[in-house]
């Protein structure tokens, strides 16, 4: 059974879940209900509105999971140079006669930290 064009929300009756696709003619985005395209006027039919929305809901999906890997590896990376920056002063700090103070990199720990959660849970929430 094919899926509705616009759904409405359980939350809100007024707003409809409409999809959107690029125009095959002047490539602006337009919704899956529409009978022709508003910029250029060419005539859409719903079953390639359809295919183009399910075409263009997959490559935002790509889309997103790059991103979501991409602030993963940043922050993972960040979290790790704090760490080792940290590590790093306080094994020096830890060893030395006379150095007793060592780094403790905050911004670097929290905000690497931060993004690697960011990019772990949207990634995953992606996988469904």
């Amino acid at each position: 059974m094919p899926k509705p064009v616009a759904q409405l929300d359980e939350r809100d009756p007024l707003m409809t879940h409409a999809r959107v696709f690029q125009c095959p003619r002047c490539h602006e985005f337009i919704a899956t209900d529409a009978k022709t395209c508003r910029f250029c006027s060419t005539q859409i039919d719903s079953e390639s509105a359809q295919s183009a929305a399910d075409t263009q809901d997959q490559e935002n999906k790509r889309y997103r999971r790059h991103q979501y890997a991409r602030h993963m590896m940043i922050g993972g990376g960040l979290f790790a140079l704090g760490a080792l920056i940290t590590v790093g002063t306080y094994g020096w700090a830890s060893s030395s006669q006379g150095a007793t103070h060592y780094v403790i990199t905050y911004g670097l720990l929290i905000s690497g930290g931060g993004d690697f959660l960011y990019g772990l849970v949207g990634w995953l929430g992606e996988l469904r």
